[in-house]
């Protein structure tokens, strides 16, 4: 089932945030792609150029959330946002993990992602890369199994 509320909110949304460089994933996407029931909140990356528009663009309809440093995030820029009747809006640029003092760098590429509904959604393979460097294994297997889907389907 199409969860409609969900849909309307990510359209307002991308309708916001035309102008900028961004793309949706996360669990919207998963559950845009029919591997997630009920996506946890709304992911956003965008480019490090278009952060603080976006943020700036958000505020008036969002409250932005004050959120505690993350031990394992070495993210350049996070911003958390709500709304009632809202999933939460995480807004991310520059992402980066750290693993055993290690600093990993994820970059961002605008022209991967797609309109597809009035939605700009960023490509699985994207974040099967975050997924992998954020250690969430049940994620990378979804994804995996779904792109091996894809590549079977298409030979």
């Amino acid at each position: 089932m199409i969860n409609t509320h969900l849909l309307t909110q990510l359209q307002q949304l991308c309708a916001v945030l035309q102008p900028f460089q961004f793309g949706v994933g996360g669990s919207c996407l998963l559950w845009q792609l029919g591997l997630e029931s009920e996506p946890n909140d709304i992911d956003i990356v965008c480019t490090q150029s278009d952060f603080a528009l976006i943020r700036q663009a958000l505020q008036p309809q969002f409250s932005l959330q004050v959120t505690p440093a993350h031990p394992d995030y070495a993210t350049a820029h996070f911003a958390r946002f709500c709304r009632d009747g809202w999933p939460d809006i995480e807004l991310m640029a520059g992402i980066a993990v750290k693993q055993a003092d290690v600093i990993t760098n994820w970059q961002f590429n605008p022209q991967r992602c797609h309109w597809q509904d009035g939605i700009c959604w960023m490509p699985p393979a994207d974040w099967l890369q975050l997924y992998q460097l954020f250690n969430r294994p049940q994620r990378v297997a979804q994804l995996k199994a779904y792109l091996l889907q894809l590549t079977a389907q298409s030979i």
